[in-house]
């Protein structure tokens, strides 16, 4: 797949990259929590996911005559946990929990598990602007926890299972990192085989609900998380990190729900609260880490 940012250096296109990425995942936020209103289980969003996806891409890889890379442990690996794995917790989540949970409890933590992550596959220490994005995203955290709980607002499943995805995600990231995979071959692995391994179990052992939903809505949330989410976002993210590094990219990535959430307020009728607030606030100087371009620009003069 030819890129067409060529012509701009590979840091800005992995920021490029990054904001596609974080565009797409504030609107899965959205499209999933809709699926409430809408009556469809997260269950069926899988199946149109990789299901839809799979027979796109296998049509494409066909063509192309380049299947040979799927069959490979680490193709089915990513799809175990960039795909399958990572889908059945965080569409669940989404169904029993907000936004701002979200926001809070997965996104706001993945940067905090790929760093650990790191440390304990690689032995890497962080260098020094990232331990103090660490350190600003971990009290950033802790602040949001301590007013959420003040609030009355218990610790939940779906908080739980948010948790989950975050490093099932950052796994994903490490591991798409060291696979060897361009983008277009680590998307295409993650969504066949993810179709491989949930389609049968869907089918034999899940009841589904897109009998009683409307056409139009199928048809949204089918196009949105089948191409857009799965087949777009997976590449952009992909090329993301290999530019920029899981960390970034998936720091980055991570601004996205607490963007979505302050739209979720007029359309979904959910609260905007001073936690929100602090979380945009923490996690933009965590990830963006903005103290880096002053010290290139202090470099240049």
């Amino acid at each position: 797949m030819k890129n067409p940012l060529t012509h701009l250096s590979p840091t800005t296109q992995g920021y490029v990259f990054s904001i596609i990425t974080m565009c797409v995942w504030g609107s899965f936020s959205l499209l999933a929590r809709v699926n409430v209103y809408w009556g469809i289980k997260a269950w069926d969003i899988i199946a149109l996911r990789f299901g839809i996806s799979a027979v796109i891409l296998i049509g494409i890889l066909i063509y192309q005559k380049n299947c040979r890379f799927l069959f490979s442990r680490r193709a089915f690996l990513l799809a175990i946990f960039g795909g399958v794995g990572y889908s059945s917790l965080v569409y669940q989540a989404f169904l029993i929990t907000p936004v701002v949970h979200g926001a809070v409890f997965l996104n706001g933590m993945i940067p905090v598990a790929t760093a650990i992550l790191m440390y304990a596959w690689y032995k890497k220490r962080p260098d020094k602007d990232t331990q103090i994005a660490l350190l600003i995203i971990g009290i950033t955290l802790v602040c949001m926890c301590v007013l959420m709980f003040t609030k009355g607002v218990q610790f939940g499943v779906g908080d739980g299972l948010f948790l989950l995805c975050a490093f099932t995600w950052s796994i994903y990231g490490l591991m798409l990192k060291d696979s060897g995979f361009s983008a277009w071959q680590a998307m295409c692995a993650t969504a066949i085989w993810s179709a491989v391994v949930y389609l049968p179990i869907y089918g034999l052992f899940i009841d589904s609900s897109l009998a009683n939903a409307q056409p139009t809505h199928i048809a949204i949330q089918a196009i949105f998380h089948s191409i857009i989410v799965m087949i777009l976002a997976t590449v952009t993210y992909a090329l993301a990190v290999e530019r920029l590094g899981a960390f970034i990219a998936g720091g980055l990535g991570s601004l996205a729900p607490f963007i979505s959430a302050i739209i979720a307020v007029p359309l979904l009728g959910e609260p905007l609260n001073h936690v929100m607030v602090l979380g945009l606030i923490g996690m933009g100087l965590g990830t963006i880490q903005p103290w880096r371009f002053l010290k290139l620009k202090k470099d240049n003069l």
